[in-house]
């Protein structure tokens, strides 16, 4: 009897691997798998949000060749995809994940996911992509960062792209659990802005100021040369990597997005042709 692939929530819910065949007929043996939770395991996953059980099958390729130790929970809409990270913020796994979730998923869209996700504080710093078969992907592309994508990727794409975008995303991820990140400080006050990397927390006159993760590092770039000229490739650099593809429109919008948050006291200056510098007020 041929088996139908099986909700996400089947997945969470249990502790053990879930795996069903998404084609039985193609004859590649790809399946979608969907790794229990518990708090009690040290499990990395990437919960991947799309009704394209393609891409289900992609992101298992990926892991099942390449990333050892780290699972794939499926979910078919937004809905879902809302309820297993829930599921991950009570298994307090959340420093263990990577989403990607496509843009017009239904009952919620992937813009209202990415929400969802940069407003929880457990979920706030988990890295997200999103990925797109229709519409304008400029458009599109700058829409998904503005509520705080990390990344974007336009359908259909291949292989080794996505291979490199999700890989990009999971060396953070690993980075962080090896607790290995180098910030130039712990924390900095100048003016009315207070940075604490410790904590992950960035204030304007002593109220919190919600950021992306992205916008968290190059806020924190930024401040590490406080008055001073912070060149296109340093941002590239510190922020995306060296591997990223990402380019100077994609700087842009967090800038755009970092100034709308700091608010008018907090000054960043584009310096044509070279970068950004940071100026704060007393």
């Amino acid at each position: 009897m041929e088996q139908k692939p099986t909700s996400g929530r089947g997945g969470v819910s249990g502790l053990t691997t879930l795996a069903s065949p998404l084609n039985p007929e193609d004859g590649s043996g790809s399946r979608v798998v969907k790794q229990g939770i518990s708090a009690g395991r040290a499990i990395t996953s990437v919960l991947v949000a799309d009704q394209d059980e393609a891409l289900h099958r992609k992101v298992y390729r990926r892991i099942d060749s390449e990333l050892s130790g780290f699972s794939v929970a499926s979910a078919f809409d937004g809905e879902e995809a809302v309820w297993m990270l829930r599921k991950f913020q009570a298994a307090k796994s959340c420093d263990r994940l990577v989403v990607v979730a496509d843009f017009h998923l239904l009952r919620r869209t992937g813009l209202d996911l990415c929400r969802f996700v940069r407003s929880q504080p457990s979920l706030a710093a988990v890295p997200f992509l999103m990925v797109c078969g229709e519409g304008d992907p400029h458009e599109l592309c700058l829409a998904s960062l503005e509520v705080g994508a990390d990344d974007f990727l336009s359908k259909p794409f291949s292989a080794r792209e996505f291979e490199a975008r999700l890989g990009a995303l999971w060396r953070r991820v690993e980075r962080h659990i090896r607790k290995d990140r180098d910030f130039p400080f712990d924390r900095v006050q100048t003016g009315k802005l207070s940075v604490d990397t410790q904590k992950y927390e960035v204030r304007v006159s002593g109220k919190v100021v919600n950021l992306s993760h992205k916008e968290f590092l190059v806020c924190v770039v930024l401040v590490s040369k406080m008055g001073l000229a912070v060149r296109h490739e340093e941002f590239f650099q510190s922020v995306w990597g060296e591997s990223s593809h990402v380019g100077k429109e994609n700087l842009k919008v967090h800038i755009h997005s970092l100034r709308a948050k700091l608010g008018d006291e907090i000054v960043i200056e584009a310096i044509r042709g070279v970068g950004y510098r940071l100026r704060v007020g007393p």
